[in-house]
């Protein structure tokens, strides 16, 4: 029996020795990931973002010389404090007071600062803390460019539009402000130039409580405004890869979703530089992005690339803890069908954003990096779009959103006039 025993072990520990256990994927700073090391990104990315390292894309591993948990505008900041435990969700979704399972009259901040294991409803608390994010940064003006770009014809086109936001919810200057309509926020969408399309834009009014959106659309060629669907949300948007709800990789009205936590794990996310870059303050005070930030460089702008022509070869990737959380939208007439959300557990920043179709195949996957941005004295610090991509891996092709960039300069806590967001206030701005 001992001899047996004994015999079992040697061979045992033979076995280990000629054939040594493979070890776990890794990355660390320094690290270029590329079709010839693929592996080490295993399970650190969507699959299909390692299909495209596979086929092509490289990615660059370093550090950050900053903590990105610490990057929050003082209302997000202030609700750490004071929001915990604050606010619930109900079954639908919404934002109540646990107390009288109602409404709450005005959010202040982000309202759920702390999110607690085994919650039910984490995920939807998760995507509501995303949304009041931007809410928290006041009015924004924020120009970009939609670009179009083919795998095999590389830069098609490209078309210049402006982002407007006007919330009336979250913000703590807003809180005063008159809101008979209950409105959470208004928004535009502008669409510039070229001159075929020039003038189509998008306003929206998104409610406080489980009314859809209102939406309206102005059409240049009948120099209409016209009512359109809550479900056009999730149509293209003036012909490219991307729809409107994509914007910051979901952009729609949260309840409208069921969420669901999945798991927490490591992940590789892009980032636009190892450290912070500087706002600067214009002439009318407001807070703007400098002209001298860095700009990302896509892959049909450097000449031997052999990657996608779309993808920006100048990000970092950084190893961060992330929640992955399934989207199923409530609405049977929604474009998409599973989602599944990779969202940054430190500051609630989603990352990729894995579609499929109504059939449950994989479709296409938008995803965006991390650009962090402070005030000269540090006081003010915020996370916002380094860039957005929506890739069609179906058609081969992908619309870039170039954001704030040398050519476009972001602003935040902006003076804008709330009748812009009116109905006669969007007819004027359209004409």
């Amino acid at each position: 029996m001992k001899r047996t025993k004994v015999l079992t072990v040697g061979i045992f520990l033979l076995l280990c020795t000629s054939f040594p256990f493979p070890a776990f994927p890794d990355v660390s700073p320094g690290d270029v990931i590329d079709r010839s090391n693929w592996e080490k990104a295993r399970d650190l990315l969507p699959e299909s973002v390692l299909e495209w390292v596979k086929n092509g894309d490289v990615l660059h591993v370093a550090q950050l010389n900053f903590n990105p948990d610490e990057f929050w505008p003082p209302a997000a900041l202030k609700a750490l404090e004071t929001n915990t435990g604050k606010y619930d969700v109900d079954a639908d979704g919404m934002i109540v007071d646990p107390a009288s399972g109602q409404l709450p009259p005005f959010i202040e901040g982000m309202p759920f600062p702390r999110i607690e294991p085994g919650d039910p409803h984490a995920g939807t608390k998760i995507m509501h803390n995303k949304t009041y994010y931007t809410y928290c940064l006041g009015n924004c003006r924020f120009p970009f460019f939609a670009i179009w770009v083919g795998r095999e014809s590389g830069f098609e086109r490209e078309v210049r539009c402006e982002w407007l936001q006007y919330p009336l919810d979250g913000f703590p200057e807003a809180k005063e402000q008159k809101n008979p309509d209950g409105v959470e926020r208004y928004s535009i969408i502008r669409v510039i130039e070229p001159f075929d399309i020039a003038g189509t834009n998008i306003l929206t009014w998104r409610y406080r409580d489980k009314r859809a959106d209102s939406t309206f659309g102005y059409i240049p060629a009948i120099r209409r405004v016209r009512r359109m669907s809550p479900a056009n949300r999730s149509d293209a948007f003036i012909g490219s890869d991307a729809c409107v709800d994509d914007a910051w990789t979901f952009d729609g009205k949260v309840a409208t979703v069921d969420w669901k936590v999945l798991r927490e794990q490591e992940a590789l996310l892009p980032f636009v530089d190892s450290n912070p870059q500087t706002l600067e303050k214009n002439a009318r005070g407001e807070w703007q992005t400098p002209k001298s930030i860095k700009p990302i460089v896509f892959g049909y702008q450097k000449p031997g690339y052999t990657g996608a022509p779309w993808f920006p070869t100048n990000v970092i990737w950084v190893k961060r803890n992330v929640y992955v959380i399934e989207m199923t939208p409530k609405d049977p007439y929604y474009n998409y069908g599973t989602q599944y959300m990779w969202v940054d557990k430190g500051n609630f920043w989603c990352n990729f954003k894995v579609i499929h179709d109504r059939a449950g195949k994989y479709w296409k996957t938008f995803w965006t990096s991390q650009a962090h941005f402070q005030s000269p004295d540090q006081k003010l610090r915020i996370v916002t779009i380094g860039t957005q991509m929506s890739v069609d891996d179906r058609t081969r092709h992908c619309t870039i959103i170039e954001d704030c960039s040398p050519r476009n300069q972001w602003v935040w806590f902006a003076l804008q006039d709330v009748n812009d967001y009116t109905l006669a206030g969007f007819q004027k701005l359209c004409k």
